[in-house]
């Protein structure tokens, strides 16, 4: 399975742009036999605040994934920004309008779209964007799939709750070279605790203010870093064999001593 990484130098809320590099991505990707590409987070737009412009241009940014899927036969994974619909906005009025999302399409088809389940208060995000509530999985070469966004990589808890089906592991960011240490680190501890390959994929250049040097990687279940770090604007490619994972949680069964019950029980005392 050859997973190509979109390491992204995105041009600050401009789609068509974006769009324009995109596709060149996918270009590069066919030249190489990648049967999965990955962009990085908010990929047409970069991280912006500006939900009213980026929001509500969300079903054509979907629509245009799904079209590349579709041509270049390539499962997609990109982010995008996304109106909360009306109706939950009605039973949850004190939201914000707008989820930070995470979408999966495959031959004009979008199988998975996750919303960010912690938005980065400390960037603001959490003024501007309602957090998701469910984790989210798809099924694709007889390998389970999960997803996360940037900041939901500090929470290992919900990569625990998803390791138990999954076996690689996506998460798309906007993470800045200040803490980009922190990123390499959280997603090498990822794959190793949970036995998965864990995907990251980071955009590099300039975007409000802030600078991104990608550390795109793929680590595998045993913490190895199966891909080059590089800092600029590149398709990175490697290639995994998710048939070690099975082996490896069969020989190696770590999750099989979690204590759950126990962890639940804890919590809930130290609450007392």
């Amino acid at each position: 399975m050859r997973i190509g990484m979109a390491q992204m130098d995105i041009s600050w809320e401009n789609i068509e742009d974006n769009k324009k590099k995109v596709e060149e991505f996918f270009q590069k990707a066919v030249e190489n036999q990648v049967d999965c590409i990955v962009f990085p987070e908010m990929t047409l737009t970069g991280f912006s605040m500006n939900v009213e412009e980026t929001g509500e241009k969300a079903e054509k940014q979907v629509h245009f994934f799904e079209e590349m899927s579709r041509k270049y036969k390539m499962l997609t994974v990109f982010g995008y920004t996304e109106p909360v619909p009306e109706e939950r906005l009605k039973e949850h009025p004190d939201w914000n309008h707008y989820y930070n999302r995470l979408g999966i399409a495959e031959n004009g088809e979008l199988k998975l779209n996750y919303a960010k389940i912690h938005p980065f208060s400390y960037g603001f995000e959490g003024d501007y964007y309602q957090g998701g509530r469910k984790l989210k999985s798809v099924e694709w070469k007889d390998t389970t799939l999960g997803a996360f966004i940037c900041y939901d990589l500090r929470f290992p808890e919900i990569f625990q709750i998803s390791s138990e089906k999954s076996e690689i592991i996506f998460v798309i960011a906007n993470w800045p070279r200040s803490r980009i240490d922190q990123w390499d680190t959280l997603l090498k501890a990822r794959a190793i605790e949970n036995q998965v390959y864990m995907v990251g994929v980071n955009r590099t250049g300039d975007g409000d203010g802030l600078h991104y040097n990608g550390h795109s990687a793929i680590y595998s279940p045993d913490g190895e870093v199966i891909t080059t770090i590089r800092e600029e604007e590149c398709l990175l490619i490697g290639d995994i064999n998710p048939g070690v994972i099975k082996e490896m949680r069969k020989t190696f069964p770590m999750k099989n001593d979690r204590r759950e019950e126990l962890y639940i029980k804890m919590w809930k005392n130290s609450m007392l």
